[in-house]
């Protein structure tokens, strides 16, 4: 302690307490004082200088923070005991204690105390020496009466420096009075020794005091050496307790695991204690375990079939005393920790153990709070790779950290290929805005607002992203990395841009067929063309053909908007396929950008059932295609033959083909294939959709055939009647498809269309072989 009001209370009054009992007992010899002699005073003089030395000459005893010294002065109390008078001796004492603690600079209030308690001590041993009532010669009843006299000095001392001592730690006063070893009893014995052969050889003739030099400090070095060897034998007990426990520790800190083996750790607690067995009974959400360091875990009860006390499981061991260390989290009781020993454990050991229960709690909530965050993180997970989007995290050295499975979808990387490595080698930017006179070659990260960004995927390819990036602090250091959510926009910029596309060719497209109208009609009103009959039927017919286009187109649009909406009618009667392909040709011949039409068919009529409206349309388109792609004088073929219980209409261009990757879009709504023709050739792109889409409704479909290079092949399929029908229109009869899968393509595809085709009269007119 630093200041005497630092120390607890108890141990304040103790030291006053035995302050005022020194003063009292030095007090009532000063009357006697005042009568001493010369020698009285010379022996006064010597004996304290004689205690003062001795008091430099100490051996430490350390407890926690107090430190208990040993020394032979007493030694010198117990000659002048014998040889000197109780006023002489007091006095001694007292000046002695003071002088020899202050020169070694102690605190004041630890000198008065010193000081104190030795002038009571020696204070009794007078009085108990006075009881005797021996003659002043020396005598074996002057030895008896001196080592009792003595012994009481020795008791009174020890009691009063232990109390202190466990007044200022807060420890037993029995920790402190029994030492190990019975040090302080080998020391009383060895003093007392020492005195009585003092008193012996000044008692025979005082020139032989000299020859008591060494025994009293043969006396010391044995003193000292004996609590060296017992201070490095503590440090060894304390060195083996401390790895022992940092093992226990350490079995703690293994793996956090709901079946973790709390058995070694038992183990080091029995060793740690010198227990005859240790048990631990903890309860978790799958119930109450219990174990013991004999045979690890023996017992496992479900939570609600048990008491709610853990104790309770804890086994009885007669003739051992049992400790319980409660093992908590937070303010409720979640197990026991149990060391079972022949003796009790002291203070020390109890705060050991529930310093080692506490070990477990932190254990059982380090548990609790891993198991919540594996399952955090598993939800967490299942968001992210469910996530249609694209989630990484990227380093601020710019590594990729994490890939959910979207980024392998978009990408075609896996994540196993892409972490580890810099974002900019897997999102690799072919082309971008420049900045500072260069291209981008990597994600501007850091930037929270939405960016886009045509990345090359594994395979080559060029996609577009849109994505985001927010930063967060690294796991170590104080870096901070950034976390990037994208999504695959390809799709999405592509229809905005056929939007454009469509609205600019739409404005075209209708604007063609307006302008002649409108030309036409100023002329008219205004007289600036010929007013003949004849020029007039010129002019009704140029109106006539412009207003047909113009019909077509919004019928066209008209038609993808039914689809849309699911409403399209379909008349569903037999047509003799050659007859109607006959008339769509000689109709198709009209066009201006018409060419030679080759037709070949089979010797016998076609039938098939179909809308002859919607049909005839399919053909238009198709053959309006030929006619635009065709080079100059190269023939348009159609064919119709039979195959498999369909119908197979194909019109065969010798035009420059479309290329592998554009032929199954084609028949999307608004795709006009890039070929440097379509600058020339109008149209909204909606021809073969609503081809194909007319085609499935009538139970049949379309598919495209072609080479770049060779030409394209265009072909319906087309359910076949089983039997040529009775007449041209079956008697007017409507026809209806059963079990019909409109919404798919034709056999070319791989795909089943009809299965029935029957009559208001349930006869079967169609019916396709499996």
């Amino acid at each position: 302690m630093s200041s005497f009001r630092e120390l607890p209370l108890s141990a304040r009054l103790v030291i006053l307490g035995y302050v005022a009992l020194g003063a009292f007992g030095v007090l009532q010899w000063v009357p006697e004082m005042r009568t001493w002699s010369w020698e009285d005073v010379a022996a006064t003089v010597g004996l304290a200088l004689a205690a003062a030395l001795s008091e430099q000459f100490t051996v430490a005893m350390k407890h926690r923070t107090e430190v208990e010294n040993f020394s032979v002065t007493d030694a010198v109390w117990v000659p002048a005991l014998i040889l000197v008078s109780p006023s002489v001796l007091t006095l001694s004492v007292l000046l002695g204690s003071l002088v020899g603690h202050a020169y070694r600079r102690w605190a004041w209030y630890k000198v008065a105390f010193n000081a104190g308690q030795f002038v009571v001590a020696i204070t009794a041993a007078e009085f108990v020496y006075r009881l005797f009532d021996l003659p002043s010669s020396f005598s074996l009843m002057t030895c008896v009466a001196c080592a009792v006299a003595m012994s009481c000095y020795f008791v009174i001392n020890e009691i009063s420096v232990a109390l202190i001592i466990s007044r200022v730690e807060g420890i037993p006063l029995r920790e402190v009075v029994v030492l190990p070893g019975g040090l302080n009893l080998l020391h009383a014995g060895g003093n007392l020794t020492i005195g009585m052969l003092a008193a012996l050889v000044w008692h025979a003739g005082p020139m032989g005091l000299p020859l008591l030099i060494a025994p009293v400090v043969l006396s010391f070095f044995a003193y000292r050496g004996w609590l060296q060897n017992k201070r490095e034998e503590e440090q060894r007990r304390e060195g083996d307790r401390m790895r022992t426990l940092y093992e226990a520790g350490r079995a703690l800190d293994g793996p956090l695991d709901a079946n973790f083996d709390f058995q070694p750790f038992l183990g080091f607690v029995q060793q740690l204690v010198d227990a005859a067995g240790t048990e631990l009974a903890v309860r978790d959400e799958a119930g109450l375990r219990i174990y013991n360091a004999e045979s690890g875990l023996y017992q496992a009860v479900q939570t609600e079939m048990g008491p709610a006390d853990p104790s309770a499981y804890v086994s009885a061991r007669p003739g051992l005393a049992t400790y319980l260390a409660a093992v908590r989290d937070e303010a409720n009781e979640v197990g026991i920790l149990a060391v079972h020993r022949a003796t009790e454990l002291s203070p020390s050991e109890c705060a050991l153990v529930d310093s080692l229960a506490s070990q477990v709690s932190a254990r059982q909530r380090n548990q609790q709070l891993f198991d919540e965050t594996i399952e955090q993180r598993g939800h967490l997970a299942d968001v992210v790779g469910s996530s249609s989007d694209g989630i990484f995290v990227v380093s601020g050295e710019g590594t990729v950290l994490s890939w959910n499975p979207a980024m392998e979808r978009i990408t075609g990387y896996l994540a196993d290929e892409v972490v580890g490595r810099r974002s900019g080698d897997v999102l690799r930017i072919p082309s971008g805005p420049r900045v500072n006179g260069s291209p981008p070659t990597e994600l501007a990260l850091g930037v929270v607002e939405p960016q886009d960004a045509l990345i090359l995927r594994r395979d080559g390819s060029d996609r577009w992203i849109r994505y985001s990036s927010s930063t967060m602090p690294e796991r170590h250091g104080n870096g901070t990395s950034h976390v990037v959510t994208a999504r695959d926009v390809t799709a999405e910029l592509e229809a905005e841009q056929m939007k454009r596309d469509f609205v600019a060719t739409v404005s075209h497209e209708l604007r063609t067929p307006l302008t002649p109208l409108k030309g036409l009609l100023q002329s008219l009103n205004k007289g600036l063309v010929e007013d003949s009959p004849q020029a007039r039927h010129e002019y009704h017919a140029i109106m006539l053909r412009q207003t047909e286009r113009l019909e077509r187109l919004i019928s066209d649009l008209l038609d993808v908007s039914r689809f849309d909406d699911g409403h399209l009618p379909m008349d569903a009667v037999p047509v003799e396929l050659g007859a109607l392909l006959d008339r769509e040709i000689a109709d198709a011949s009209q066009l201006t950008a018409a060419r030679e039409v080759r037709f070949e068919r089979p010797e016998r009529p076609v039938w098939a059932i179909a809308d002859p409206l919607r049909l005839g349309q399919i053909v238009t388109n198709l053959l309006s295609n030929a006619f635009k792609y065709s080079p100059e004088g190269a023939p348009v073929i159609v064919r119709l033959t039979k195959r498999e219980g369909f119908a197979l209409v194909s019109v065969q261009d010798r035009g420059e083909g479309i290329a592998i990757d554009d032929q199954d879009r084609v028949f999307e709504r608004f795709y006009r294939v890039d070929n440097g023709l379509t600058q020339t050739a109008g149209g909204f792109g909606l021809g073969l959709f609503i081809a194909r889409r007319l085609a499935e409704a009538m139970g049949g479909g379309l598919v495209l055939s072609s080479r770049p290079g060779e030409g394209s092949t265009f072909s319906v399929t087309l359910p076949l009647l089983m039997a040529a029908p009775q007449g041209d229109d079956l008697g007017g009869q409507r026809l209806s498809l059963r079990d019909t899968d409109t919404d798919r393509h034709g056999p070319d595809a791989g795909e089943p269309i009809a299965h029935v085709l029957t009559d208001t009269d349930s006869r079967v007119l169609v019916q396709r072989s499996e």
